[in-house]
């Protein structure tokens, strides 16, 4: 494996981490601003938001100046809004720093896609894009793990280890990526890649997968979220290590099982991998509303976890199948859409929590992954095996 490869699947890591640790610290953070759960949940969307919404123009800036610059000055702001974080003296301020980091992962995460899918070569791809999601899942999966056992002490240092770690991805980054190589060159102007942003944003495929994506995440996020809040609730009583711990399972499976989903993807195609995933994840998310103890929630999570391996690796592996020569445009738009659904899910999922329950969203986000599998499916036959 290219020493690029290990860096970007690195950078893949930092930003799940600060997306996910918040999700164990909701009732310490209430506690903190004297604020309401439903409040701390904004600090989701305060990072998500931004991190979605720029993500549309970032890939297209990467291939006008140079993918090393975009990804040293989205890490360095990334790295900025997490000492912020950490230092915040107020729940406003906080939120503030999170919008922070939120803008700059967003000129990250879009272009390490196109990145990996370079330097694997058309052989390595799903294999390479398992990797990227193994990371990314690592991410999620030590997110609430960290901020449950940071929070457990201090709530401020799980962002000062964020902070740190971003700090050696960037130094990384500068080290081993070397101006004007092949898979960080400059190929357009400014101009030439907004047309190419525009076009590659009515391509059908791109519009089903990104759709896909959207769901998909807002799915996920949306269990985890009030699964977290359900869990610290007064019913239940969990407290943040606790609750950590379980959510830690989400993505636990996924970090070791993604490779291998990815290399399926190679031999047995994107179409096949992409069924097994979300139907495992629908069936595990439905039968959250069955179970109760911390034993059953790992086991179901992990089935989430598992099959979210499969789905993300087919997936990226069809985005890039789509139009190789406009993986960059491609990609900020797929990630723009799919990191949205996860910035507003909580919002979108909070009525249907108040109103029924934990349950009732578990079952609305189990047949939202039937959805995804339809969508998914629904594109050309020709990004199945390349």
């Amino acid at each position: 494996m290219r020493s690029g490869e290990i860096v970007a699947y690195a950078a893949s890591f930092t930003g799940p981490v600060a997306g996910n640790a918040l999700l164990a610290m909701v009732s310490v953070l209430a506690v903190e601003w004297n604020v309401s759960d439903g409040a701390v949940l904004l600090a989701i969307p305060a990072f998500m938001l931004p991190f979605a919404v720029i993500q549309i123009f970032s890939g297209a800036i990467s291939t006008a100046y140079d993918r090393r610059l975009t990804l040293s000055l989205g890490l360095f702001v990334y790295i900025v809004g997490s000492v912020g974080a950490a230092l915040s003296p107020s729940f406003m301020v906080f939120l503030v720093a999170r919008v922070v980091q939120g803008v700059g992962y967003a000129f990250v995460a879009p272009v390490l896609v196109p990145i990996v899918s370079d330097l694997a070569g058309k052989g390595r791809q799903g294999l390479a894009m398992g990797y990227l999601g193994s990371t990314s899942l690592a991410g999620v999966t030590a997110g609430p793990l960290l901020g449950g056992l940071f929070a457990e002490i201090n709530w401020r240092l799980a962002f000062i280890a964020i902070a740190v770690l971003a700090s050696m991805v960037l130094v990384a980054v500068l080290v081993v990526f070397r101006r004007g190589s092949e898979s960080l060159s400059t190929r357009t102007t400014p101009k030439q890649s907004l047309g190419r942003l525009a076009s590659t944003a009515v391509n059908r495929d791109v519009l089903l997968l990104s759709a896909t994506g959207f769901v998909t995440f807002a799915s996920f996020v949306g269990v985890m979220s009030y699964l977290s809040v359900h869990l610290g609730s007064d019913a239940v009583g969990m407290g943040p290590g606790e609750i950590g711990f379980i959510l830690m399972f989400s993505g636990l499976s996924g970090v070791f099982l993604s490779p291998v989903a990815g290399r399926l993807v190679d031999r047995r195609g994107t179409r096949c991998c992409v069924s097994v995933g979300f139907v495992i994840a629908a069936a595990a998310t439905i039968s959250m509303q069955f179970v109760g103890g911390m034993l059953p929630y790992i086991v179901l999570l992990s089935l989430i976890g598992f099959g979210s391996s499969f789905v993300w690796s087919a997936l990226l592996t069809m985005l890039m199948r789509v139009d190789p020569s406009r993986k960059d445009e491609s990609s900020s738009i797929f990630n723009s859409a799919r990191f949205m659904g996860f910035a507003i899910s909580p919002v979108l999922l909070a009525p249907v929590y108040i109103g029924s329950g934990f349950d009732a969203v578990v079952v609305v986000c189990g047949l939202s992954y039937v959805i995804c599998l339809l969508l998914a499916l629904s594109t050309r036959r020709t990004l199945d095996r390349g």
